[in-house]
């Protein structure tokens, strides 16, 4: 099996390693791509999670690209963990709302609002190239 993980770079991608290291004889994937704008972040998280892979003696192999299309490219599923705009567009929405008397979160409220409106269209963006890319594959969208 390949997976793609959009997303890949996050800080939380280690664990989600971890996670498929530990199911190899549930979960058999060949080749598990991170994909991700930030390259050198996916230099330290790419290295990080071939360590673990390495730890949990699992024969996949673990690439990376800053490439969406490249890496979705006969995926036969796309983990989406997706942070539009990083961790400054989470402190606004955490923050904004509290101005105004509201709730400050990323995933309710004004701030979830603010959220969806930036993660809808890059969700719906990625979801299409998946589609051409190939058709049969499933997504998994873990976004926040």
């Amino acid at each position: 099996m390949k997976l793609a993980v959009v997303g890949g770079g996050s800080t939380y991608t280690p664990e989600l390693i971890d996670g498929f290291a530990r199911l190899r004889d549930t979960l058999p994937i060949e080749e598990l791509v991170l994909v991700d704008p930030a390259a050198d972040r996916l230099d330290l998280v790419g290295g990080l999670a071939r360590r673990i892979f390495a730890k949990q003696d699992h024969a996949g192999r673990i690439t990376t690209t800053t490439d969406i299309d490249a890496g979705v490219a006969d995926a036969d599923a796309v983990l989406l963990q997706l942070r539009v705009g990083g961790q400054a567009a989470r402190n606004q929405d955490e923050t904004w709302p509290l101005e105004c008397g509201c709730v400050g979160q990323e995933t309710t409220g004004a701030g979830g609002l603010a959220k969806a409106l930036r993660t809808v269209p890059v969700v719906l963006d990625i979801a299409e190239r998946v589609r051409r890319a190939n058709p049969d594959a499933w997504i998994i969208d873990f976004t926040n």
